[in-house]
């Protein structure tokens, strides 16, 4: 009891103070820790003016760096275990004079005293008596070190103290940043001046189309600043200070440029200082990928067509459009649009992936009008090109071969058709119309509608059907004088309309026998004097080779061993190259002469010895002369420069073995002209034997005109004089004859039939 009262209990009263004074250097060391810790927040957050995500990074931060120190500083020393040994050893080294005395009696407390067989219990009780006796002359509390407590005491007081003033001197600041760090909360800090930026959200971020023009627009309350700077700088590196313009002394305004990549910044203006914004540069929505898929009408029976990547499409009218559009980015609205606005809706196949189907596609341009989630629009979209195409009627062509304006009512027109249509004949007609009468439409034997079969490709050649037939204008009644209209007529497959091909009207007029060959008469005369004018200029030809031909070889003088040529070759090409349009003018003349024979044998107006005329005596001669005759003798003349050219250079030998050749040259030349101008004139020949028929038969058609007045003056005389006798009491009135015809009274009156003599035939 006695070692309880003057050793142990000392000895715990030594571990409380020791704990006491440990507990107050660890406060002091938080509390220090708390103050400089938010003094530090309060000025980090008072200058970068950070975000409520920053702030409670910071504030995390902190409150781990209060918990280290408060765990390093005052619980780790707490919880250490202060035994009553350890404490002893510490009051025996405070005081020498104990001879560790103390702890020696703890230890023989704790019953530490050895073996029994080596330790005395008297002296153990001795060693306790005096321990306790030494223990009552010494002051346990000397080991710690009240100085420094009371320093630590002093410290803690004063900080509380400072604390305490400043909440209560800058309530508005310590209170902002106790809400602002610890409360996180939404609270400006009080200033003279505060900007406040324009279309951020909470977080101070603000999504802006790539390559808009970013402009920045702050919000100025309280004390505008007399200057304002943007600070900003990009994730490539790139930096700046903007000066803002200050506007109505309530706004803040600088542009940026073109955006292209993300920018931070923050406004420094005043007593203002405000946090980090961030502009997110985002790709506004565009089309990266399409396909287009057109499906012709049923009634083509045409498969559908893919097409990718293709911005002018060209559609058939009644097909049905399909496009489907890949973007870069997802979308909340799409649209198919065009200058008056949509025309489609298109459907959200995913968030980036749409499809358009409209049926019955308009012409036009159009484009997919897009829009993200943030409302940004595309701006400038890929514009595609529509382009529907009408089915096209069929292509019809008739030809009238053999057939020139003028007919006979007994004309058998040979009419060839074609019609023509990439999809299909639906029916075809040959139409013929007399004057103002109702048109006659026959239909052509042999033809069945011809439609695609499924599964054939687009590239099939178009549906074509073709025929040849005789059609005998007699049948509709036709006279001399009606007029004469034929054309074709073709429908094609399209059950929305067929379309109707209609080939080019021939007008033809119907004349009589008569002046039928009038007609033809006149147009011969027209061939004929273009013949003579071709036969006058193969003279005129003929004349100018006969000039140059004696100037040959063969007749030019001798100097020395070589000769003297003086042949003008230009001249002779020249001369050539009128021979060949001499026989391009035969040929014509021959086409013109055949086209003649021919709409004679169409209107059945050509008697067998005019067939035999013009066909054996004129066409095939002048066919003849064209085509071998008259080229030939263009070669021939072309010919002549390159035979003088080879005498230039053959070997020296007689005069007339050197100018043989030349002469028999000259003579075959000369012969062919000669031959040319014969064949030619027996042409003209038989051109002119029918033209003096003609005349003769003129001739006698102005004789019986004439005797036709003739005989009408004579009965209109007889008239008059007969009514003069049976009215002898009237005057005599003037004889209608005293004229022109006067003397014809005597004339007997001819027969009734003798004013239509016919013609006289060949």
């Amino acid at each position: 009891m006695r070692l309880e009262e003057r050793v142990f209990a000392p000895l715990g009263r030594l571990r409380r103070r020791c704990r006491l004074y440990l507990a107050l250097n660890g406060i002091v060391y938080l509390v220090l820790a708390i103050v400089y810790g938010g003094l530090a927040q309060l000025a980090l957050d008072r200058w970068l003016k950070l975000s409520v995500d920053q702030r409670a990074v910071v504030s995390l931060v902190i409150a781990v760096f209060w918990l280290w120190v408060g765990y390093r500083s005052l619980l780790r020393p707490l919880l250490r275990p202060l035994s009553a040994g350890w404490l002893a050893a510490m009051v025996d080294r405070a005081h020498p004079q104990l001879h560790d005395q103390l702890a020696t009696v703890v230890q023989f407390a704790a019953g530490q005293v050895g073996d029994a067989e080596h330790h005395s219990p008297q002296l153990v009780r001795a060693v306790m008596h005096d321990a306790c006796r030494s223990a009552d002359d010494v002051s346990f509390f000397a080991v710690l070190n009240h100085r420094r407590a009371k320093r630590r005491a002093g410290q803690l007081f004063a900080t509380l103290l400072l604390i305490t003033l400043a909440f209560a001197v800058m309530p508005d600041t310590f209170g902002t940043w106790f809400r602002r760090n610890w409360l996180l909360g939404e609270i400006p800090w009080p200033q003279w001046t505060h900007i406040r930026v324009l279309g951020f959200d909470s977080a101070g971020r603000r999504r802006v189309p790539r390559g808009d023009e970013l402009e920045i627009v702050a919000a100025v309350t309280g004390r505008p600043p007399p200057a304002a700077v943007l600070d900003w700088r990009t994730p490539s590196g790139r930096d700046g200070r903007e000066t803002m313009t200050l506007v109505g002394g309530k706004q803040l305004r600088a542009s940026l440029g073109v955006l292209s990549e993300d920018v931070r910044f923050r406004i420094v203006g005043g007593d203002e200082r405000t946090r980090e914004y961030v502009v997110e540069a985002v790709e506004r929505p565009a089309v990266v990928r399409t396909v287009a898929r057109i499906t012709p009408p049923a009634y083509t029976s045409l498969d559908p067509v893919a097409l990718e990547q293709e911005t002018v499409l060209e559609v058939l009218s009644g097909s049905t459009l399909e496009v489907e559009a890949w973007l870069n980015k997802p979308v909340a609205r799409a649209e198919f649009a065009g200058s008056a606005g949509p025309v489609a809706t298109c459907e959200l196949v995913s968030a980036d992936h749409v499809r358009v189907r409209w049926a019955e596609p308009v012409s036009g341009s159009y484009h997919f009008a897009l829009a993200d989630a943030d409302g940004w629009e595309n701006r400038r979209p890929v514009r595609y090109t529509l382009k529907v195409v009408a089915d096209q009627p069929p292509d019809v062509r008739l030809e009238l071969a053999d057939t020139g304006r003028f007919i006979t009512p007994q004309a058998a027109l040979p009419i060839r058709l074609q019609f023509k249509d990439a999809y299909g004949l639906g029916s075809v007609s040959l139409c013929v119309q007399r004057a103002d009468d109702s048109p006659h439409t026959l239909a052509l034997e042999g033809f069945q509608p011809l439609r695609r079969e499924r599964g054939v490709r687009a590239s099939h050649p178009r549906f074509t059907f073709q025929t040849a037939l005789t059609y005998a204008v007699e049948s509709i009644g036709v006279t001399p004088g009606d007029r004469l209209r034929l054309w074709a007529e073709a429908r094609d497959c399209d059950p929305r309309g067929p379309n109707v091909g209609r080939a080019e009207p021939l007008t033809l007029h119907v004349v009589s026998h008569e002046a039928f060959l009038t007609e033809m008469a006149r147009r011969e005369i027209e061939l004929r004097r273009e013949f003579e004018h071709l036969i006058s200029a193969q003279r005129g030809l003929k004349d100018a080779l006969e000039r140059i031909l004696p100037r040959l070889p063969g007749d030019a003088p001798a100097v020395g061993a070589k000769m003297i040529f003086a042949l003008p070759a230009q001249q002779i090409t020249g001369l050539s190259r009128r021979q060949q349009a001499h026989a391009a003018r035969c040929r014509l003349l021959g086409q013109g002469f055949g086209q003649l024979l021919a709409e004679m044998r169409t209107s059945r107006a050509a008697r067998p010895t005019e067939q035999r005329r013009i066909g054996d005596r004129i066409v095939a001669p002048l066919e003849t002369l064209g085509a071998t005759t008259l080229p030939v003798a263009a070669k021939m003349i072309f010919a002549l420069p390159a035979a003088i050219a080879e005498l230039r250079h053959a070997a020296p030998t007689t005069r007339g073995v050197r100018a043989s050749r030349p002469r028999f040259q000259r003579d075959t030349v000369r012969a062919t002209q000669e031959e040319i101008l014969r064949r030619m004139q027996t042409i003209l020949a038989n051109m002119l034997k029918r033209e003096g028929y003609r005349e003769a038969v003129a001739l006698l058609q102005e004789v019986i005109d004439e005797q036709g007045q003739v005989r009408s003056a004579t009965l209109e005389l007889l008239r008059r004089q007969l009514e003069t006798i049976l009215n002898l009491d009237k005057p005599a009135e003037p004889s209608p004859t005293d004229g022109p015809n006067q003397g014809s009274a005597g004339v007997p009156p001819a027969d009734e039939g003798s004013a239509g003599v016919p013609p006289a035939e060949e």
